[in-house]
């Protein structure tokens, strides 16, 4: 009785860890910075609800972030970078949000 009861709850787990799994996204994309500061600022304006990681390279351009797809939407995340003064393949920031960089994060703009 006591092995069906722990085969029983290992194939529960198991089943949870794989449904849990179908809701996470691991995708990369282009985001445009400058420097150390793009760097920190397009970090931090993605630890939100939703993302696990989010990691901007400052010589590729490109942002990699795990997110839950139930929690938050790929757009959402690019409005994010874009009211955050970043351009993004998707959205680009206004000119308004873009003006509010600090001056040496001024990258060149598409």
């Amino acid at each position: 009785m006591k092995t069906i009861i722990i085969i029983f709850t290992v194939l529960l787990c198991c089943n949870s860890l794989s449904a849990q799994s179908k809701n996470v996204i691991d995708q990369t994309f282009y985001v445009n910075g400058k420097c150390d500061m793009c760097e920190t600022r397009i970090e931090n304006m993605l630890d939100v609800k939703g993302i696990k990681i989010a990691d901007w390279d400052i010589e590729t351009k490109m942002c990699r972030v795990v997110y839950r797809k139930d929690q938050i939407s790929e757009d959402q995340i690019h409005q994010l970078l874009a009211n955050g003064g970043h351009d993004t393949k998707k959205i680009k920031a206004t000119d308004e949000a873009y003006n509010k960089l600090h001056h040496c994060c001024h990258y060149k703009r598409d």
